[in-house]
């Protein structure tokens, strides 16, 4: 139920780079833009996974994992054992909050949290 969900976790770029300069064992970077705007620029260290349709499809039905979605050189901090932090960001949210529901980063988000114990949105992405 959408009058059921927590505040999303939120992270500001100051965090993050605290965190990545930290060195390994930091959190999984997932971005969520398209394949293109990745290849542009991105958070060194940072996966990619599209929004497109289908992906978004699959993830609603559940005939993806977000093991499946990630990249094999990442894979390993999806299955690992130990508790692993994850920040989110896209080309364009800036506030956790105003989600849509049915949005491709709502989606993606719900199935991270089955995963993994924080998850959290880059703020002020874009």
């Amino acid at each position: 139920m959408a009058g059921d969900r927590l505040p999303r976790k939120v992270m500001d770029a100051k965090k993050l780079a605290s965190l990545l300069r930290g060195g390994p064992g930091g959190p999984l970077v997932i971005d969520s833009r398209s394949f293109v705007e990745y290849n542009s620029w991105h958070v060194l260290s940072s996966v990619n996974i599209c929004c497109s349709k289908l992906v978004k499809r699959r993830l609603q039905q559940g005939k993806v994992t977000i093991a499946e979605l990630i990249q094999p050189t990442s894979r390993s901090q999806v299955e690992a054992t130990e508790p692993q932090d994850v920040v989110v960001y896209d080309q364009s949210t800036r506030d956790a909050s105003v989600l849509a529901a049915d949005s491709f980063l709502s989606i993606l988000l719900s199935k991270l949290d089955g995963c993994f114990d924080s998850v959290a949105i880059l703020t002020g992405s874009g």
